[in-house]
């Protein structure tokens, strides 16, 4: 009897896979009227043999037929405009088209997917090439969608077809950069046969929400096709599957690795879904491995089922990436030149290799939750490492001096690395480190200067951490030292006056006393020269978190903070995105200020009490000599926060002339010297500033713009 298996709203799927029989099922409905759709079968006389069951055992029961069908069933017309629309751009044949576009249609039969694949391929055929081509399609059976859509597959030149293969087996959902890096040189022109294939309809390129950045393209194939393509490489030896190019299925690969089988140099890439039992010889002879992905879980660890090291002799591998790795080093692989990706998260190792290791074309390391990793190699040769990704590697006591030659890293993070104690000073060498995450690092002491190019650093629960032997000129910087209460005096002090369109968030019981204007509560009134009426000014804003009732951790983003002004009768809402809207119009007047900029980081924070919040909002037209500030932000749940204090500094930008600026970004940025601010005295002199990428920043008293010579 057929299996079957029951959908939430009681509808019958037949499948292959359950242990239950349709009468099973019939039998404990026998006090119902049944009706039964038959959708998506192949086989005709199986309908037929269900249908007789059912109208034997059951005379007020219905059987509704759907053969062949999609779901739901489309007509011959939808057909052929599913097959037009791809081999035509329109929903008819073109002329002198009818005939063949409709015996093509029929042909191919009710498949969606095969009509997209099929009309793709015909598109931009002449038509003198369409005959010869629905001939050949003749030879394939009506509605065999396997020998369908490798017809498409078949016309494909050699090299399209290699890389067809490589994503079906290894590389579905990739992103394309990562796919670019780790092929090389191996396909003459990338972007031109991922051009091909999507205008196959035998892919298709998925973009996120930053557009024309390829970073945030992928490759995705349909399920059907990648079926097709290791249909293909299994025939490629069916008895044999260490003579096939791409090893995926869990058996095979066993076999392999067990040496139960011939291993040739033919492999290519393993990909393995489950824990493996490995001897030392289990990849000796695969000479051409390139890609190396081992995936399973703490709870099945892979096994060396031998004391002795691995043969590994592959020098060509590009990708090593290996869950749970059992053994405590590498050093069963002697060339590294060639590898891209080494990602060996939940690891034992202690350590990678020893010496230098000639690893050029190194880009990734992942060695997340190695927890008994004590030191990194020397990465002197590593110039070209964009991420470093060392999370809870928390034996880790230093990170190599050798790692200032990674002047390619943009991306390190150091997330509970509870041993770390200190950052060597190469790191300042770093020039594109964007991303420097130190979050429960609860053993760092110190941190040296760090590189300009810094546009985010999380330091949250470093609380050790006492001393910043650093300064921040990037205008656009995220600092969050959360918890950090530990910091001297100095550290704190500098980060109260860091200038960022971004938050600095920082222990402290009271708003600062460099902040002209303080006061309880959610408002702070403030003065502004008459002269400034008009113009466009910044202000720098503080505020602290009243105590919550509940124990309860809540965050809030900067696109959730709201500050208003109120000028005489006016209430003028300043947002944190400076556009105009609707409803803030009605509601409060014209929206003139923003908060931040458009190129600021979207984090979430937490509220907590104890803790400045600081961050800068800009005036886009000040109207009023008296401005009374108001503050109101939310939580993830759209619940207002109370605030305790808050306070503002004026911050009156110096507009240099066109010549001035030309001359100011062909130069290196400068700090001029000046005295030191103290946030625990008066503010500022008048005319004393920090010179900031061209931009200076100064810190006022009265209200008058005095240029500084």
């Amino acid at each position: 009897m057929v299996p079957w298996s029951a959908t939430v709203s009681g509808a019958v799927n037949i499948s292959n896979t359950s242990n239950y029989t349709l009468s099973d099922y019939i039998l404990t409905r026998r006090m119902y009227k049944l009706i039964f759709f038959f959708v998506r079968v192949d086989e005709t006389d199986m309908i037929e043999n269900i249908a007789a069951y059912i109208s034997s055992r059951f005379q007020n029961s219905a059987v509704i037929e759907d053969i062949k069908g999609s779901y739901p069933k489309p007509r011959f017309d939808e057909d052929l405009q599913i097959f037009c629309k791809y081999a035509f751009n329109q929903k008819t044949p073109e002329d002198g088209f009818d005939e063949l576009a409709r015996e093509i249609t029929y042909h191919v039969g009710e498949l969606p997917l095969g009509l997209k694949v099929i009309g793709s391929h015909f598109r931009g055929l002449s038509k003198e090439q369409w005959p010869m081509e629905v001939s050949r399609l003749r030879t394939y059976r009506n509605g065999d969608i396997e020998r369908i859509l490798k017809f498409s597959y078949d016309a494909l030149c050699d090299e399209d077809k290699d890389l067809f293969l490589h994503i079906a087996c290894f590389f579905n959902m990739e992103k394309i950069t990562k796919v670019k890096e780790l092929f090389g040189h191996r396909f003459k022109d990338l972007r031109q046969s991922l051009h091909i294939l999507e205008m196959k309809s035998l892919i298709s390129i998925e973009h996120t929400d930053l557009e024309d950045s390829e970073y945030y393209e992928s490759i995705n194939m349909r399920n059907l096709l990648v079926q097709l393509g290791q249909e293909i490489v299994r025939k490629e030896s069916v008895l044999e599957p260490g003579q096939r190019r791409f090893l995926i299925d869990y058996k095979d690969i066993c076999a392999v690795v067990s040496g139960h089988t011939t291993i040739t140099g033919s492999v290519v890439g393993i990909d393995s879904k489950n824990w493996l039992s490995i001897t030392e010889k289990s990849f000796k002879g695969m000479s051409n491995l390139q890609f190396l992905r081992v995936k399973n879980d703490l709870y099945h660890p892979n096994i060396i089922s031998s004391p002795g090291p691995l043969t590994f002799i592959s020098p060509k591998l590009r990708l090593l990436d290996w869950s749970c790795f059992p053994m405590t080093s590498l050093r069963f692989i002697n060339n590294l030149e060639f590898l891209v990706e080494l990602r060996m998260c939940y690891s034992k190792l202690e350590k990678l290799w020893d010496g230098i290791q000639l690893v050029r074309n190194l880009k990734h390391m992942d060695l997340t939750d190695s927890r008994n990793l004590k030191e990194l190699p020397n990465l002197s040769m590593a110039t070209n490492l964009k991420n470093l990704n060392l999370e809870r590697c928390s034996s880790l006591v230093e990170l190599p001096s050798s790692i200032g030659n990674a002047t390619s890293l943009h991306d390190l993070r150091l997330f509970k690395c509870s041993s770390l104690v200190e950052l060597p000073f190469s790191i300042g060498n770093l020039t594109n480190l964007w991303k420097l995450d130190l979050r429960e690092c609860s053993s760092l002491v110190s941190l040296p200067q760090l590189p300009d190019s810094i546009m985010v650093l999380n330091a949250r629960n470093c609380e050790s951490l006492e001393k910043l032997d650093c300064s921040f000129y990037n205008p656009g910087i995220l600092l969050n030292f959360v918890n950090c209460f530990n910091l001297n005096q100095e550290a704190r002090d500098l980060l109260i006056e860091t200038s960022t369109v971004n938050f600095v968030v920082l222990p402290g019981k009271e708003v600062p006393a460099c902040f002209t204007y303080r006061s309880h509560g959610s408002s702070v009134s403030v003065k502004v020269n008459q002269k400034l009426l008009h113009t466009s000014t910044k202000f720098k804003a503080c505020i602290l978190f009243e105590n919550e009732v509940d124990n309860e951790t809540y965050y809030f983003d900067l696109d959730t903070l709201c500050v208003y002004t109120k000028t005489n009768k006016d209430c003028i809402l300043l947002d944190n995105k400076g556009e105009d809207d609707e409803v803030g119009i009605q509601k409060r007047g014209l929206v003139s200020c923003r908060i931040g900029s458009e190129w600021r980081f979207s984090e979430w924070y937490p509220f907590i009490t104890d803790h400045l919040y600081i961050f800068e909002v800009e005036a886009k037209e000040v109207t009023s000599t008296e401005l009374i500030f108001y503050f109101e932000i939310f939580d993830e749940y759209s619940k207002a926060r109370e605030i305790k204090e808050c306070g503002i500094i004026h911050l009156l930008e110096h507009h240099v002339d066109d010549e001035e600026k030309m001359d100011t970004i062909e130069k290196e940025p400068k700090i001029l010297i000046a005295p030191k601010m103290d946030c625990h005295s008066e503010p500022m002199p008048l005319g004393k500033c920090i010179v900031v990428y061209g931009l200076q920043i100064v810190y006022l008293k009265q209200y008058i713009l005095y240029r500084s010579e």
